[in-house]
């Protein structure tokens, strides 16, 4: 079962993608090009974040407004931007 970053929703294959605790620990949630150190990245709203990613559509095989209605769809039941 492949895991998914709960930020961005990238694919986590395999633990070299994996993200990094404040100790240096791996984080199973959060892929390293979301949250290193115990922190996220890209300190952003959800919205800016979609912006941001969307900009990737083309190496997810879909155009930029495609990226932006996929991620616009996924990002909310993601676990850094659920609202509960």
């Amino acid at each position: 079962m492949t895991r998914f970053c709960q930020s961005c929703a990238m694919p986590m294959e395999n633990d070299s993608v994996l993200g990094t605790d404040s100790d240096g620990a791996p984080n199973q949630d959060y892929c390293r090009y979301c949250y290193d150190r115990g922190e996220f990245i890209s300190k952003v709203t959800m919205e800016e974040f979609i912006e941001m990613c969307s900009r990737f559509g083309e190496q997810a095989g879909m155009t930029e407004e495609q990226m932006r209605e996929h991620c616009s769809r996924i990002f909310p039941s993601l676990k850094r931007w659920r609202t509960e």
